[in-house]
């Protein structure tokens, strides 16, 4: 049985609840009882007894992974236990017991097995709440996409984002704190060459086309963007539109320039002025300078993907499903404008990934 089915047996949830749920599924990614957290259709403590019904497992609760073995965390280490969504809680009755988001995943079973050298007993856990304590824990931060709002409650020390950024923000632009840290500028001569023109072309925009019309997740989408911009621009990143945030999902930076922030760590807010907010309000093409003087949202975008110096013209193509924007595809090439043939073709790569969104929410609901 799915849980889906499960929940709707319940009366738990809905029928268009579960189809909101499924709709966000397609679009943001996540587990489905992550978007119907998310939405406010269910709370963490009801979908973990759900989960559990579900798989016949205990449930990892908060005062398990407060308590979590630190010496079998260690053992396991930051990036298997990422990999596998999974966090070692300790042995007991002489089985190694491990919180587990997908306890039904084989590779995850053998390579727990043999990581922590025991039987594994799995105990089940929601999606939010074993990337909030993997974060804890680890200290790796989670992909901006899974920072919870405050609409959808919280576990404790989890960080809220507020809903009304868009009422506390100036008209003028929003004052940002500086993220990282850079050299000086370089001021690029004339006689620079961009860096487009040393990278090699890594998928036609033919075969673009074709891969987004095709498409079975929302994963190939990004990607394709992401290997549709290799050898025509300096930067290309796939955002994700969430809770007033510009969040990184997807990215690419040409060589020799090196991101100075993982493009999965961006967030950044859609209030105030800026490329972003005039593409994601107006639902079209942006093309041109900041229209921002302080230019604080963009400068922050530069610094992450370290683009020295900064552009003076970008690209913000928008992807919209029932006329809402859920992706920002932001570009720039640091010779100078974009040109026209990648204007024209982002547009239309952002058509037909609108489609294809519209087409996998489709069958998601036929499933």
């Amino acid at each position: 049985m799915k849980l889906g089915t499960l929940l709707l047996r319940n009366a738990a949830i809905g029928l268009s609840q579960l189809e909101s749920a499924l709709r966000n599924q397609v679009l943001y990614g996540g587990r489905l009882g992550t978007n119907l957290v998310e939405l406010g259709f269910l709370d963490l403590e009801a979908l973990s007894s759900y989960l559990a019904e579900l798989t016949g497992l205990p449930i990892a609760t908060p005062t398990l992974l407060d308590d979590a073995d630190k010496s079998l965390l260690d053992k396991l280490g930051a990036d298997d236990a990422h990999r596998l969504r999974a966090i070692p809680l300790g042995v007991i009755n002489d089985n190694v017991a491990v919180a587990m988001v997908d306890p039904a995943d084989p590779i995850a079973h053998e390579t727990l097995h043999a990581k922590l050298s025991g039987t594994i007993a799995p105990y089940v856990v929601p999606e939010l709440r074993a990337l909030y304590y993997l974060e804890r824990h680890f200290g790796t931060p989670r992909r901006a996409r899974f920072v919870r709002t405050a609409r959808a409650g919280t576990d404790p020390g989890d960080q809220l984002i507020g809903d009304d950024r868009r009422r506390t923000q100036p008209a003028g632009g929003i004052a940002m704190p500086p993220t990282l840290t850079l050299e000086p500028r370089r001021r690029r001569t004339s006689s620079q060459v961009p860096l487009t023109h040393a990278v090699p072309t890594a998928v036609s925009y033919g075969a673009a086309c074709e891969r987004i019309d095709t498409a079975t997740n929302r994963e190939q989408i990004a990607d394709t963007f992401v290997d549709y911009a290799k050898g025509r621009c300096d930067a290309l990143v796939v955002l994700l539109i969430r809770d007033g945030n510009a969040n990184g999902w997807r990215g690419y930076v040409a060589p020799p320039t090196r991101p100075q922030k993982p493009v999965e760590e961006l967030a950044l807010p859609l209030g105030g002025i800026s490329c972003l907010q005039e593409a994601h309000d107006s639902g079209t093409t942006f093309l041109g300078a900041s229209p921002s003087p302080a230019k604080p949202v963009e400068t922050a975008l530069w610094g992450a993907l370290g683009a020295d110096p900064a552009p003076l013209e970008v690209l913000v193509v928008p992807i919209l499903v029932k006329q809402r924007a859920v992706n920002l595809i932001y570009t720039h090439t640091l010779g100078g404008s974009p040109p026209q043939s990648l204007v024209t073709e982002l547009q239309d790569l952002a058509a037909r990934a609108q489609t294809a969104y519209l087409r996998l929410i489709r069958q998601t609901r036929g499933s």
